[in-house]
């Protein structure tokens, strides 16, 4: 009986695990994060650098130019589900680690996932982490990788390439949010437990130390000589080098200008010692960089306008990351060399500031931090226009005699009428706005756009990703926020049903407006700013398809135009008398190369091309179509009676080039999919032997 009863128990465990869903996510794609990116990686040949962002992706950009080579998307969910945390790129530029609160299926445990950086695919993962991932580093010689979790579960090391769990220390405090390998194998590691641990190739430890500076050092960094550590913190402006052998405290860089700040990311870089974080001239968020590793003197360079979360050394300089997002290089002497902007409005300092229409569908706004608003978004005309063009629109209601909201600016506590407004835990106010009715409250905070009634009892939430900025209209219908990814977003009072989104690039000119149903319009070159991120399964790399894809059945502004009438999907579909669809009934399917490899070289003309095509909705494949340098030159026909997921083998003839690109795409009978390109080169055969084959 007992084991009938352990056997049901892990049955309904197994019932109750999350599924990897399988409907289509819409996320904005503007060739740039819309997040803010936490950890940012580099390999040793300093070809690549990686960024990875709480926007749920991971990009690879060329050191030298910026130039965005891919976008890699892990498996996600609703709420936290694929935010990324941590990245680390293996010394040969070969293996991508990624983690993060990423691979929680199971509803209890975290998954890290590696790819392969030349094929875009993930290749392994590491489960049942115990935690969130917040840390990852492949040592030098790559025959390691480390990993720092949260909460009091410590450091765990694994074997490359088989990933092998060899090495665990479970005797932490807190989170470990930085490690560093030295060239000599060493490994340093923070916790935010007060401590630093100093472990040697043998990943045996060597100290403990409970740092001086702060209660919560963050990055940590050895110096090229390997004989000190930088430690920043996260709870003051100090940065302290200690001795790599015993831990010893050597000195503190000078920060004395800095009080009320931090310098939580610290690098050694070629004997200059650099640090960022919270600390300000003005608007902007400055790197320091001090001669002499920290005991010279130093200059400061303005780089974002928002925290610098991650700083790694490079030739010559370091590469950084904030939280705009923003990324880029500075040389020794304070000189940018490169820098992506973020393409994102920033509605932080906007609390209070948003406009409204009477009915919600023109919402006025700035594009730059603390601004007033500048344009407005017109939801019925689809258009923008100058603040100035138009009448009669109203900021948010901020005082009432009945609701008296105070304490609610950044704090983890706000108060209605002197009472405690509980959130979860580590969960931040940011803004407020009332009924015109005094009926209740809507708060935006770093997790949640939240409704109440008068009273404070909370009637819906809606999970997000920080609420900078919110309102009611006044007929009392909607509530609009403005979000941390730069999108406002349109739910209907009664129950916090998403009704509309918008996404206005901050060149002032494009824009897309849609529906989370799918139904969209946009400017002119809007629609390339959204798509689908379709998961596959919890061991593969996800597909993204273009919103353009789906123009013809899915750019319906007559839909979105009676929207503000009936403030219900259904009826605005029923008034128009368009077709109600399901985007997860008509995505198209996704086709992977399987050989020849990228990169290969072919003798013969006659290319035997093996494919995987997967449907990605109900809707079967239907055809299979091969391009060289974008000329079609071969469609293969499928009767509809494809598996959902299947190997072909295509023959196809290719054209004596020395070079060229070949590309196969898939459709259904609805939609054309996203092409997959290989690049190949083409060798005359010289030899007889050779010319019969």
């Amino acid at each position: 009986m007992k084991l009938l009863a352990l056997l049901l128990v892990v049955l309904l465990s197994q019932a109750l695990a999350r599924q990897v869903p399988t409907k289509p996510f819409l996320r904005i794609e503007t060739q740039m994060h819309t997040a803010t990116i936490r950890r940012i990686a580099v390999d040793s040949s300093q070809t690549y650098l990686i960024t990875g962002s709480t926007d749920k992706t991971v990009r690879v950009w060329e050191l030298k130019t910026g130039k965005l080579l891919k976008v890699l998307r892990v498996p996600i969910d609703e709420g936290n589900e694929g935010i990324i945390y941590a990245v680390a790129l293996s010394p040969d530029g070969k293996h991508l680690a990624v983690g993060g609160w990423t691979g929680r299926w199971d509803g209890k445990t975290f998954t890290i996932y590696i790819f392969d950086l030349k094929t875009g695919k993930i290749i392994k993962s590491i489960k049942a982490l115990p935690e969130v991932v917040f840390a990852l580093s492949y040592s030098k010689d790559g025959k390691y990788l480390a990993v720092g979790l949260g909460g009091n579960f410590g450091l765990r090391v694994f074997s490359v390439p088989d990933y092998k769990l060899i090495f665990s220390d479970k005797n932490y405090g807190d989170t470990i949010y930085s490690i560093d390998f030295s060239k000599d194998g060493k490994l340093v590691v923070s916790s935010y437990d007060s401590h630093i641990r100093l472990y040697d190739k043998s990943l045996r430890l060597l100290k403990k130390t409970r740092t001086s500076g702060g209660q919560k050092p963050h990055q940590v960094s050895f110096s090229e000589d390997v004989t000190k550590i930088a430690v920043g913190f996260d709870d003051t402006p100090a940065v302290e080098v200690y001795s790599a052998f015993d831990l010893g405290l050597l000195y503190r860089a000078d920060t004395s200008t800095f009080k009320d700040c931090i310098f939580a990311s610290v690098s050694f870089s070629e004997g200059y010692l650099y640090a960022g974080g919270t600390c300000v001239y003005g608007d902007d968020y400055i790197i320091r960089i001090w001669e002499r590793e920290g005991k010279g003197k130093y200059k400061d360079v303005r780089v974002s306008r928002n925290t610098v979360l991650h700083i790694l050394p490079i030739r010559g300089g370091v590469a950084f990351g904030t939280a705009d997002p923003v990324f880029g290089v500075l040389t020794h002497d304070g000189r940018i060399l490169l820098k992506r902007e973020s393409v994102i409005a920033d509605f932080r300092g906007q609390c209070g500031k948003m406009l409204l229409s009477s009915d919600g569908s023109s919402v006025g706004f700035g594009y730059t931090q603390d601004s007033d608003p500048t344009v407005v978004f017109d939801a019925e005309e689809f258009r923008l226009k100058d603040v100035e063009q138009v009448s009669r629109l109203e900021k948010p209601l901020m005082d009432h005699p009945n609701i008296r909201i105070e304490n609610w600016r950044n704090t983890y506590q706000p108060y209605l009428n002197d009472k405690p407004i509980p959130l979860e835990k580590y969960e931040r106010s940011r803004c407020y706005a009332i009924a015109p009715d005094g009926s209740g409250f809507v708060l935006g905070t770093e997790w949640y756009v939240r409704y109440y009634d008068s009273k404070g009892n909370l009637l819906w939430a809606v999970p997000v990703r920080i609420a900078w900025s919110v309102g009611i209209s006044s007929n009392g219908r909607v509530v609009v926020a403005g979000l941390e990814d730069g999108t406002i977003r349109w739910y209907r009072t009664s129950d916090g049903r998403e009704l509309l989104a918008l996404f206005p690039h901050k060149d002032g000119k494009r824009w897309v407006l849609w529906m989370p149903e799918g139904y969209y319009v946009a400017s002119e070159g809007g629609e390339e700013l959204i798509g689908w991120h379709l998961n596959r399964s919890a061991d593969e790399e996800a597909d993204f398809v273009p919103l353009s894809k789906f123009k013809a059945l899915f750019n319906k502004p007559e839909v979105i135009r009676r929207l503000f009438f009936t403030y219900d999907v259904r009826k605005a579909l029923e008034l128009t008398g368009v077709q109600a669809l399901e985007v997860g009934d008509v995505a198209p399917p996704t086709v992977s190369i399987l050989s020849p490899e990228d990169g290969s070289n072919l003798s013969s003309t006659n290319l035997m091309l093996r494919v995987k095509v997967r449907n990605s909705s109900r809707e079967p494949a239907t055809a299979l179509k091969v391009f060289v340098d974008g000329k079609e030159v071969y469609e293969h026909r499928l009767s509809g009676t494809l598996k959902p997921e299947e190997v072909l083998t295509l023959s196809v003839k290719v054209p004596e080039r020395d070079t060229f690109e070949l590309s196969v795409v898939a459709q259904n009978r609805y939609v054309e999919g996203v092409p997959q390109s290989i690049r190949l080169f083409y060798r005359k055969p010289t030899s007889p032997q050779e010319r019969s084959r």
